[in-house]
């Protein structure tokens, strides 16, 4: 059975903030003055947020911002190096964001298939790299892939054997906080007529459409998001 928060979540039903029974929370890191106002979030958002994790277990693009920010937690993009370098990457010379891959890969053309693909192989020093990168077990840490769905889970469970307490899982990785977000943590514009209503209740705080519907939002926001590449399962040899 899985014990962390970030995996449970994953795993199961999603339960609401009214109901669900909530045990540690993040102490508030920014001395009570959010360093990027431009986000918009009051301190009402702010602090339900930071006293809903790491129990939680898994955050959105918002939330995690929230929990870097005002958390003081750190991203870790377990992603590969190749998959960095083709797809994005997160701001590179923030020290919030740290990467450590959990699955090596190269791109290489497939004759086969016609296009190139990822020859992957499993990190075999995971654990060692995340040790030196994090030698505090209580280190805040908010675990990302590229959509979250994957190799996030896969690090979450290793990092919980290995004994970190404060980790989370980051909601569609990054694929969609790179929507969510620039290179210099700026909110992206959507298009159309849209009105910002910061709200963090049962489900998440968000951005609604106004004049448009939530499947519009949505197909907008979340087309083509999952990471369609089949990855190795790295839990039980990375070490």
């Amino acid at each position: 059975m899985a014990t962390c928060p970030a995996v449970r979540a994953a795993v199961a039903p999603k339960t609401s903030r009214a109901t669900r029974a909530v045990t540690r929370a993040t102490p508030r890191m920014d001395g009570g003055i959010y360093k990027e106002p431009h986000h918009g979030f009051s301190d009402e958002i702010i602090n339900e947020v930071l006293a809903d994790f790491p129990e939680a277990g898994i955050a959105d693009s918002l939330e995690g911002m929230i929990l870097l920010v005002a958390g003081g937690y750190t991203v870790l993009d377990v992603r590969a190096d190749s998959e960095i370098d083709f797809m994005g990457n997160f701001p590179k010379t923030d020290q919030r964001f740290k990467v450590c891959s959990l699955i090596n890969a190269s791109r290489k053309y497939d004759s086969e298939k016609g296009e190139k693909v990822y020859v992957q192989t499993v990190n075999e020093g995971f654990k060692a790299q995340i040790e030196k990168m994090f030698p505090d077990k209580e280190a805040r840490i908010i675990v990302s892939c590229s959509d979250g769905r994957n190799r996030a889970i896969q690090a979450l469970e290793i990092m919980d054997e290995m004994g970190y307490v404060n980790i989370v899982g980051l909601k569609g990785g990054y694929n969609l906080w790179n929507r969510q977000w620039d290179s210099k943590l700026r909110r992206r514009n959507l298009p159309g007529v849209f009105k910002e209503e910061y709200q963090h209740g049962a489900d998440t705080c968000g951005v609604h459409a106004t004049g448009a519907g939530f499947e519009n939002q949505d197909a907008f926001q979340y087309a083509d998001w999952r990471d369609t590449v089949e990855w190795l399962e790295a839990a039980p040899v990375a070490a």
